[in-house]
């Protein structure tokens, strides 16, 4: 027994050694020709200019850092980068053997390298040397690189690199601009309150930046400052005079183009990191109009002063950014209705679980314990997917995504550039709520997916990058991924434009050009925090937000439907008047327009394909997948009939009553012997459920036939006869006092 547990163990140490020398093999072979370029390190200087789509000069700037010496900023301010960045910082040799296994370990069970454990220094390998891309090649190499740095510079010379070309937000690089930018001062002139709210930015500059939120900052602050006092960088008194002092950033103070190169910059900052020390000019070629970058603008402040933050953007059809203004940066928010059509309606459509007329009963529900309630509380009833998606009906949101599933939902969802989480596998899903949100220029891009035939393309604000010999550095390539059917994309644009001309986003039908929209409001009883639409053509995709940063509340009374609707109508105007001309999104042979039987759909929520007679008013006309045509057939208007009639007579009066549907008229056919004459024809009466066939003879028999009809689309269509039992009047009766007047009343 003994000798087979020696024999267990020697076994498994013979598979760890064999594993451990495979690792190692394969490091040193995945690194053999990757070396430190000290040049990276200590380059800041590089030029870059910046052009529109014409070709001319936007900007010009002398690189995106400024140096400050590490002996001007002060102790506690690198020491907040230690705390939270790297605590083993001064211990390590650039590679945190502890937390390199504790990030393995979870990248193991969640299947993915979503944690890196990265050190101080392997932070700066990555900024100045790798790509951000997370694979196994690249964190190989920035291993060796960060082991190769602490051989070569002093922990103090690497810090100061690092707070250098660390990346704060906003087009912020390096602790220089970073405090300048953020809070007006220098970095030796930062309090230590300041210095752990940019320490605790950089983790993630989008959501923890003083300009994005200044409650997300000042929390993560305050953890900042926890880890500085429990690593002894700070005193009890200094950790209690500072937790309460909380920051905020001062205005910036930007031209007018400003907003769009700093999207500009941010969505260049990782190719700067790894190239700009290779030249001493960038030049980048950006999709930037000037004329529509002032159309945008004037709609957006033709709204005057709203005591809010705003953000708008012009894409064209193609996804390139050509127009971008914010006063708060492109960050992410939660997207409310604007979502629905990306992650219910159009996956909805392409599983071919719903079509755009599908009936749904609009009512309070209740998911599981999930009751989400209409705006006011108001319920329709059943109603089709279009008036759902017009109206942004909540209950029916919810009701189709619960029908797909969620994760079939998601699939679709994640094919876009939309944040997802495993947090988001929720019924909230279908009113917008995302964990992380998204940025106004992430959903304007989803909604491109609609107008390029179902294939989404990465926006991006730039062309190209050349160096100052005009070599191409980067290019925009193909970046599109099928996610929608092409016949998907074309019911989904028909459907939003219901919301222009009925629906939430109405306030854009006075355009009278084509338009597609969809609004969105993210809020409580309390308050609105964002307020949405995103519209477009064929030509272009333009959305617009309205909300703070911060997440303050904003009243009730704003609502996607509301001032961003205002601002896009404002931008579509202004591009009307200099002579833009709209033109539709696009045609399909991929779909069929189907005519249903419109009773049938009402009074029982049925999809029936319309008799060929049917008249024009008892039809809808409906679009249809063409593996999804109805096949059902109505027979309504093909033999119109009599459901059933009553007969009576009152001594020489006798009256029919009788159900027919409403659209059919009917005549009346009396005989009496051998004569059958049209007694009554209902068309034109008031009243069609009775006729009364007054002042017969007494005591005689009489039949009625009755034979329906309607007004068809080919003519008048005559339905089956329908026989009634053969009547007869009651003879004279002389006994009675009635006998005088009918004996005047039939003519004697």
């Amino acid at each position: 027994m003994k000798n087979k547990a020696v024999r267990i163990i020697l076994i498994i140490l013979g598979i760890f050694l064999l594993l451990t020398i495979t690792a190692f093999s394969y490091y040193f072979i995945a690194t053999a020709n990757i070396n430190l370029d000290k040049s990276k390190l200590i380059n800041m200087n590089s030029q870059v200019e910046i052009y529109d789509d014409g070709g001319n000069l936007l900007e010009e700037y002398s690189g995106d850092r400024v140096i400050t010496d590490a002996s001007l900023i002060p102790e506690y301010t690198l020491n907040a980068f230690v705390a939270i960045e790297d605590k083993r910082f001064y211990s390590h040799n650039g590679v945190d053997i502890k937390g390199l296994f504790r990030a393995a370990f979870n990248n193991v069970k969640s299947f993915s390298f979503k944690e890196g454990a990265s050190t101080i220094s392997q932070q700066l390998i990555k900024n100045t040397h790798l790509s951000g891309e997370k694979t196994l090649n690249r964190k190989l190499a920035e291993l060796k690189l960060a082991r190769q740095l602490e051989k070569d510079y002093s922990k103090r010379e690497i810090l100061e690199m690092y707070v250098n070309t660390i990346y704060f937000g906003d087009g912020y690089y390096g602790i220089t601009q970073a405090a300048n930018g953020y809070f007006g001062v220098s970095p030796e002139n930062l309090t230590i309150s300041q210095s752990a709210a940019l320490a605790g930015t950089v983790k993630a500059p989008a959501v923890y930046s003083p300009r994005v939120s200044t409650a997300k900052c000042n929390e993560r602050r305050k953890l900042v400052l926890k880890e500085m006092l429990e690593q002894n960088f700070i005193t009890k008194q200094e950790y209690d005079d500072n937790i309460s002092a909380e920051v905020s950033a001062t205005e910036r103070k930007d031209d007018l183009t400003s907003p769009y190169i700093k999207l500009v910059k941010d969505e260049i900052r990782n190719f700067l990191d790894q190239n700009a020390y290779k030249t001493t000019k960038l030049k980048v070629y950006t999709y930037y109009d000037k004329n529509l970058q002032s159309d945008l603008e004037q709609g957006v402040k033709a709204l005057g002063n709203t005591n809010t933050d705003k953000k708008a953007v012009i894409l064209n059809d193609k996804n390139k950014i050509q127009a971008f203004y914010s006063t708060c940066g492109d960050i992410p928010r939660r997207l409310g209705s604007t979502l629905k059509p990306v992650a219910v309606y159009a996956p909805a459509i392409d599983m071919g679980a719903i079509d755009a007329c599908t009936p749904i009963n609009d009512e309070k529900t209740d998911f599981g314990g999930y009751s989400p309630s209409n705006y006011n509380d108001a319920y329709y009833g059943y109603v089709s997917a279009k008036f759902a998606l017009a109206k942004s009906l909540n209950s029916c949101a919810v009701k189709v995504l619960n029908g797909c599933g969620i994760e079939n939902c998601l699939k679709y969802l994640k094919k876009t550039d939309i944040p997802i989480t495993e947090k988001d596998n929720s019924l909230k899903l279908a009113l917008g709520y995302t964990e992380n949100g998204a940025t106004l220029t992430e959903i304007s891009g989803a909604y491109g997916t609609f107008v390029n035939k179902g294939v989404y393309i990465k926006p991006t604000a730039v062309k190209k990058i050349c160096d100052k010999n005009g070599n191409v550095l980067y290019k925009d390539g193909d970046n599109s991924r099928r996610i929608f059917g092409e016949d998907t994309a074309y019911i989904l644009n028909d459907m939003l434009k219901s919301t222009v001309k009925e629906g939430t986003a109405k306030t854009l039908s006075s355009l009278n050009f084509p338009l597609a929209a969809k609004t969105g409001t993210v809020g409580n009883a309390d308050g609105n925090t964002d307020a949405y639409t995103v519209s477009y053509n064929g030509d272009y995709i333009l959305a617009c937000w309205v909300g703070n940063a911060d997440s303050a509340l904003m009243d009730n009374s704003v609502s996607g439907g509301t001032l961003p609707a205002k601002m896009c109508l404002n931008a579509w105007q202004n591009m009307r008047s200099r002579g833009y001309s709209p033109h539709d999104t696009f045609e399909t042979d991929k779909v069929a327009k189907i005519n249903i039987d419109k009773i049938t759909y009402q009074e029982n929520h049925l999809i029936e394909e319309a008799d060929e007679n049917a008249p024009k008013k008892y039809i809808l006309t409906e679009l249809f997948k063409k593996d999804r045509i109805p096949k059902r057939f109505s027979e309504r208007f093909t033999t119109p009939k009599v459901e059933s009639a009553e007969i009576s007579v009152n001594y020489c009066d006798i009256t029919i009553r009788l159900c027919l549907p409403d659209y059919c008229d009917y005549k009346v056919f009396r005989e009496s012997g051998r004569l059958k004459v049209m007694v009554f024809d209902s068309k034109g009466q008031s009243d069609k459920t009775q006729f009364t066939d007054k002042n017969l003879m007494p005591n005689s028999k009489y039949s009625y036939t009755i034979v329906p009809y309607y007004a068809g689309k080919n003519g008048i269509k005559y339905g089956e006869e329908y026989r009634l039992k053969e009547i007869k009047t009651p003879p004279i009766n002389f006994d009675g006092d009635e006998w005088w007047d009918k004996f005047f009343d039939f003519g004697f």
